[in-house]
């Protein structure tokens, strides 16, 4: 119940945002406005993956007792999907022409796939080398793979070209 509230909670806010940042005809928006303004809503969408990724990293590490890459692999497989969908209908939705959403999935889930190497790698590395806590190297390693995944995301999975 509490995560269907949490859930619930994230869409709304999303919503409120959608309306406060509507952009518009992009015809008269200058590339660099309408880039701001979709990176703006590209890391609100990522900030609501991040809670979903870090709140079922941490469950089921914490609670359920999984190794901690084994449920971060988890976490972020619920967070892409999720991700995808908020990116595709909210985010992009009026940048986006002639493109089947079955393809820009792929192309989505291919650019996560590498983002998810990134942020294993950047967890494994920090906690087996430096003893750091693994939802703090949880975090760098979103912060990184994140900032790769916006620009390859906007250029290539929904084909915006500034």
């Amino acid at each position: 119940m509490k995560n269907k509230q949490v859930v619930n909670s994230l869409i709304i806010i999303q919503v409120i945002i959608s309306k406060i940042m509507t952009v518009g005809d992009e015809k008269r928006v200058g590339g660099f406005q309408l880039f701001a303004k979709q990176a703006i809503k590209y890391y609100t969408v990522g900030g609501s993956g991040v809670l979903v990724n870090l709140g079922l990293l941490y469950t089921l590490t914490d609670i359920v007792g999984f190794w901690y890459l084994a449920a971060q692999i988890i976490a972020i497989s619920v967070s892409i999907s999720s991700n995808f969908l908020f990116n595709r209908f909210w985010t992009f939705s009026d940048s986006i022409e002639n493109q089947r959403n079955s393809v820009m999935y792929i192309k989505f889930l291919i650019v996560s796939l590498i983002g998810m190497g990134i942020q294993l790698g950047i967890t494994f590395a920090l906690v087996e080398n430096i003893a750091m806590y693994y939802m703090y190297a949880a975090g760098i390693g979103i912060l990184v793979a994140g900032a790769i995944n916006y620009v390859v995301n906007r250029r290539w999975t929904f084909g915006i070209k500034f």
